[in-house]
């Protein structure tokens, strides 16, 4: 095999999706580097030779020129894609858009067109229905997803990646738009809201910001900086997002009928759930974290469950019924 062809594939490989470019000189480095030095005035003869037969595309508004695939540039693998890899990237499409940043989604476009394409020609039987017979769904009741200005999700997902500070125009719950400097830390997306777990200034307490609040963002060229010792997964277990009540562990005593306790065999509420069946029903035993969500889900089983303690969380349960009891009086 000749160095020309092995020079003229690396050359290829190196040449990035539009809109990335790079030029003569930059690819001459590279390709320096990988093993094949050369003159400038060769690649630009072998790129005039390549885009005579590959969709690559050149940029002559400014000096240096940079070469480029063309953006609708069908992919090119060695060895091609197989049908497994097809589904894996026909499931990451599905599923994971959310958490892929917007400017690395444009690179996996053409691998997610070649990946579909793969799976039509793959023969019946196999894996080309795939897609068609799973699905994930979430639990409760499903809502609409929060929309989010496409410009606002673009930067917020390129200052995470890039970590770079930025400024924001919020819509908070209740109250003014204001305007925040935001040091973003990670994203989390939950019951089809998507939120960005930031620092403000230079506070380290931590806030959600959600995407859909923000109504402006523009990027600054100041570092971003997360708290130290933050870390995502131990934020998320101590109970961040289920809006805790407070920051000690709580021990719940409830009491479920048969029928609302069945799940709870299955899918146990904490690991140290002891579950005990009497006359009046099922009598639950599990430390818990302290919060709405909680008071939400226990909610959620109305007269099937019955708080017995801790004594302040079955007086705000008795509260809550006799409210409910007067309003549906009326």
């Amino acid at each position: 095999m000749s160095d020309t062809f092995l020079r003229q594939w690396a050359m290829l490989r190196l040449v990035p999706r539009h809109p990335s470019k790079i030029d003569t000189t930059s690819l001459q480095q590279a390709l320096a580097e990988e093993g094949f030095p050369t003159h400038a005035r060769t690649i630009q003869r072998d790129l005039q030779t390549l885009s005579a037969v590959f969709p690559l595309v050149v940029d002559e508004r400014e000096k240096p020129f940079g070469w480029s695939w063309a953006k609708d540039a069908k992919v090119m693998d060695i060895p091609g894609m197989t049908p497994p890899h097809a589904l894996a990237f026909r499931l990451a499409e599905s599923y994971l858009s959310e958490l892929i940043p917007p400017s690395v989604t444009q690179y996996l476009a053409p691998h997610f067109q070649r990946a579909r394409e793969v799976l039509r020609h793959t023969p019946l039987g196999s894996l080309k229905h795939w897609t068609e017979k799973v699905r994930i769904l979430p639990r409760g009741l499903q809502l609409q997803p929060a929309q989010i200005d496409s410009m606002v999700q673009h930067n917020v997902y390129e200052a995470l990646l890039t970590k770079q500070r930025f400024n924001a125009r919020y819509q908070p719950r209740e109250g003014q738009q204001a305007d925040y400097e935001v040091n973003p830390i990670a994203l989390v997306i939950r019951h089809g809201v998507t939120y960005l777990v930031a620092t403000l200034w230079d506070y380290d307490d931590v806030k959600h910001l959600a995407l859909h609040r923000m109504r402006q963002v523009d990027l600054l060229d100041t570092p971003s900086r997360k708290p130290d010792g933050f870390e995502l997964d131990q934020y998320l277990a101590s109970g961040a997002f289920g809006y805790p009540v407070s920051q000690k562990p709580l021990r719940l005593h409830a009491r479920f009928d048969a029928g609302t306790a069945k799940h709870l065999y299955e899918t146990p509420l904490s690991d140290d759930q002891v579950l005990k069946v009497d006359e009046d029903g099922v009598y639950l035993q599990a430390t818990v974290t302290d919060s709405s969500e909680l008071r939400w889900w226990l909610l959620g089983f109305g007269d099937g469950v019955e708080v017995i303690a801790p004594k302040a969380l079955r007086e705000e349960f008795a509260a809550i019924a006799n409210r409910l009891a007067r309003q549906y009086r009326r």
